[in-house]
């Protein structure tokens, strides 16, 4: 499950001209905006308060966001533009990146910030995005590795992070105040180190956030799903004084074979830890994605496979997306999520992992939308408000041996929304074999009894917000029933009732 999506190489500190020609214009557009511009992008931003989940809150609202790569190499003024302009036109105001200690430090002591101070600048100052970057990875004149395959080692000197890392918060703390210690450090596509060796380092960069810029949030890195790495941080190396976040990943049936749905079990796993042997550290799952790359025998990845022949298409990534997001909602334990990435990539660039990492985009790789980007649209413009999961307060009658996962949430100005469908990977089912152009006709039917009277009507939407009027709604008692909720596989159904 190795999913890196471009490789920090270190040119000797080249730049085209053209990119410095280019970064230079923007800037000077950026200085001729006027002042009301920038205050209104300011006003629209995410506040990182609202990155940790308070304690004992009824209703709470989860900032949905994505997550790119930007090597410096080869992206462009127009590349970042795109980008910007996607997530304008998308609401998404939350963008989890990378800071390239390998690219930026080449040499000790010297810095190269021409590429990272104009993107702040741009993401943060035109376009009002609120930033939550990890710092990564090893250059190579502080690395334990060769000089070919260095990046992912652990550091000769520990210190020379902590001195990285003063630097880069001191320089951004006016735009930024999130910042996450490297990148799955439990795989070691990533980190050739140990856990003892990673709360080493964590605790070393966690001093440093917090001498430069006191009030911001240190983010664990991001774990790409090994829990006893996470156990081992808290329990045996005491990473909990030093983290005010635990980010978890999540690539469920594309580089992991196991069900969507349990993400609810991978989260509850994780706070399970924190609350043990952490201080209720609040949770992010910052990388979350699905890829719409397949073969047509149904191959995925060495670890997935396709049974049903609507999977890992665009279409399906769209609804996979619904999935995935409710599924996190559901848990009411994290605090922010992040599907992972923009935009696909070019078919020949280099990756770490396989050819799935090209195909996670919710957009092409010209900016063009896949179903993916209108999904997350919906999906954010659905959960705008807070919110609260009423799956316990909620009686659903399904057939014995039913495949329907639905999961209810009232929003807080009153209205429900209902989330549906079939299970599309079901462990020991007949039939889950990589045939990968099979059918699905799977067809049921659900009735739920919500634990308030809902007197207002019902919009039935698919993943793409696409709805019509749903009239099988009995509000003439003190709950209300919702009968005749059809469930397709392949399909998603989402459900809104109003108070009235």
């Amino acid at each position: 499950m190795v999913h890196r999506a471009n490789l920090w190489i270190d040119f000797a500190g080249f730049r085209s001209e053209l990119f410095r020609s280019g970064m230079k214009l923007a800037v000077s557009l950026l200085t001729l905006m006027s002042a009301s511009s920038r205050l209104s992008a300011q006003s629209a931003k995410i506040s990182y308060a609202d990155l940790l989940r308070p304690p004992g809150h009824t209703y709470h609202h989860v900032p949905i966001g994505l997550c790119e790569d930007y090597p410096e190499e080869s992206t462009t003024p127009a590349i970042i533009r795109g980008d910007m302009e996607l997530l304008k036109r998308s609401g998404i105001k939350l963008l989890r990146i990378a800071f390239g200690w390998d690219g930026i430090e080449g040499k000790k002591g010297a810095y190269d910030w021409l590429f990272w101070d104009d993107y702040v600048k741009m993401a943060v100052d035109e376009y009002g995005i609120t930033l939550i970057p990890y710092i990564c990875y090893t250059p190579r004149w502080n690395s334990t590795g060769d000089s070919t395959n260095y990046w992912n080692h652990t550091p000769k000197d520990y210190e020379a992070f902590g001195a990285f890392v003063l630097t880069i918060v001191g320089r951004y703390k006016d735009r930024i105040h999130s910042w996450e210690l490297w990148n799955e450090p439990d795989i070691s596509a990533f980190w050739s180190g140990t856990a003892e060796e990673l709360a080493r380092l964590t605790k070393i960069g966690s001093q440093a956030v917090k001498k430069a810029d006191p009030d911001a949030i240190v983010v664990l890195a991001g774990l790409a799903g090994n829990t006893r790495f996470t156990e081992a941080l808290f329990k045996d190396y005491g990473i909990s004084p030093y983290v005010d976040v635990v980010n978890i990943h999540n690539y469920y049936e594309t580089w992991n074979s196991t069900p969507i749905e349990a993400i609810v079990d991978e989260v509850n796993t994780v706070h399970d830890i924190v609350k043990r042997f952490g201080r209720n550290q609040s949770i992010w799952m910052a990388e979350v994605g699905y890829s719409s790359f397949r073969k047509p025998d149904g191959y995925v990845s060495d670890w997935s496979w396709s049974t049903y022949a609507y999977e890992h298409t665009a279409e399906y990534q769209a609804v996979h997306l619904i999935k995935a997001l409710t599924l996190d909602l559901s848990t009411e334990r994290l605090a922010a999520v992040a599907w992972y990435r923009i935009k696909d990539l070019k078919p020949g660039e280099a990756v770490i992992g396989d050819v799935n990492n090209r195909f996670l985009g919710v957009a092409r790789l010209d900016h063009t939308p896949k179903p993916a980007e209108k999904a997350i649209t919906f999906f954010n413009r659905m959960f705008s408000q807070s919110y609260r999961c009423i799956d316990r307060q909620t009686v659903v009658r399904r057939t014995l041996g039913s495949d329907s996962e639905v999961h209810t949430f009232e929003i807080e100005d009153g209205s429900v929304v209902i989330v549906g469908w079939l299970k599309t990977r079901i462990p020991g089912r007949a039939g889950n074999e990589p045939i990968g152009t099979l059918e699905d006709r799977r067809r049921e039917t659900v009735t739920l009894t919500l634990p308030k009277k809902l007197a207002g009507g019902g919009v039935l939407y698919d993943e793409l917000g696409s709805g019509h009027a749903f009239t099988e709604i009995d509000n003439g008692g003190p709950a209300t029933v919702v009968s005749g909720l059809i469930l397709d596989g392949g399909a998603i159904s989402i459900l809104k009732l109003v108070p009235k």
